[in-house]
């Protein structure tokens, strides 16, 4: 059987989509990979060079590649000039575009939705918002988002079997595309430090791409209040203005980004993992949970099909100071910290549990 794998950007740093992509490289070795564009420093060792096809963007200047939103008006004539009519199996990986490729009927098409594209969808209001442009560039951006959205949905109409990476994401496929899906968690590399002895810090941990969606601000604030000591590790564009947020409290420390190894012994000796942002899924949430370290969650998204309430940790309502330092306050009282269980993690969420899934799903027909 041949087999092609789309996946939207291979231009960026690996992150849990790219994760995916490599599962799913490895587990068909034979498959060819399209790609928009493609950085081979970012990807070198990980994924096979020989195997990788882009589309004409990839000629674009540096400078263009590393900004998608510059490549938005050029994408989907990109993508429709893939010949994808060779093969027998498609499996798309995909937030956003390469979903809607032009894929012959003939041809199965599986999507494995990270999910649909949220600057078209749940998002546009709060990506205008933030656009520094000015009435001109808005009213052209307006334009082609609702070009993107139309074509983004009737493509998605087409004969494919979607695949969520989670209950959130199945709704919202059901919500703006009206189809159906079936639920495969994402492949969760465990971290190696399992063993049994737990020995806990004094200190909360945050570990995430410091961007303003992530609305780290609401712990940075909460431990402000609190006085408790948090460590943030991660670096991104909000860094500076955390800092600054945080300057002054001793008790708050960002790290910068660290490596695989310091960020499992982060994780194993924090009282608590700190999520701040309502996400499809989770993957650090799961690490966390995994090595015996229980998770504090706003309450919706994938949190709530990871966390297990009162057992492997705690939500709190509201995206404010106070709930989530009385949700603090309760997980130091009703749980015990130390001795937090992960094995169903490990097992849930595992690399062989995906594939076993994902296989069965292709192997289906």
């Amino acid at each position: 059987m041949k087999i092609a794998i789309l996946h939207d950007w291979l231009n960026q740093k690996v992150g849990g989509a790219e994760s995916v992509l490599i599962k799913l490289s490895n587990m068909y070795p034979d498959a060819d990979i399209y790609t928009i564009v493609y950085n081979k420093k970012k990807f070198e060792g990980l994924l096979d060079e020989k195997r990788i096809k882009t589309s004409h963007l990839q000629k674009m200047p540096s400078f263009i590649k590393r900004r998608p939103k510059l490549l938005l008006p050029f994408i989907k004539k990109a993508i429709q000039k893939w010949d994808l009519s060779e093969y027998d199996l498609v499996i798309s990986s995909s937030s956003a575009w390469v979903k809607n490729a032009n894929i012959p009927n003939s041809v199965r098409h599986v999507c494995y939705c990270y999910s649909p594209a949220r600057m078209l969808w749940d998002s546009w209001p709060k990506y205008m918002y933030d656009l520094k442009i000015g009435s001109m560039g808005r009213l052209y951006v307006t334009s082609l988002a609702s070009r993107l959205r139309l074509w983004d949905y009737y493509q998605s109409q087409d004969s494919i079997e979607f695949i969520a990476i989670s209950e959130h994401v199945k709704n919202r496929i059901t919500k703006f595309y009206h189809k159906d899906s079936k639920v495969i968690y994402p492949p969760v590399s465990m971290p190696t430090h399992t063993d049994n002895e737990n020995q806990k810090r004094d200190y909360y941990l945050i570990i995430s791409v410091l961007s303003k969606y992530k609305n780290i601000e609401l712990a940075v604030r909460a431990f402000k209040d609190s006085g408790k000591n948090l460590i943030i590790a991660g670096d991104g564009p909000d860094i500076k203005r955390l800092k600054k947020i945080a300057e002054g409290f001793e008790n708050i420390i960002f790290l910068g980004r660290v490596d695989n190894s310091h960020k499992d012994k982060l994780l194993k000796e924090a009282k608590a993992f700190i999520f701040c942002n309502i996400e499809d899924f989770g993957i650090t949430m799961v690490e966390s949970i995994s090595l015996g370290t229980g998770v504090i969650a706003l309450r919706g998204g994938g949190a709530q099909e990871i966390v297990i309430e009162n057992k492997t940790g705690i939500f709190y309502d509201d995206a404010n100071e106070e709930s989530l330092n009385r949700a603090i306050v309760k997980y130091e009282k009703s749980i015990d910290f130390k001795s937090v269980n992960g094995e169903y993690a490990r097992s849930k969420f595992s690399e062989e549990k995906f594939e076993e899934h994902f296989r069965g799903v292709i192997d289906a027909k």
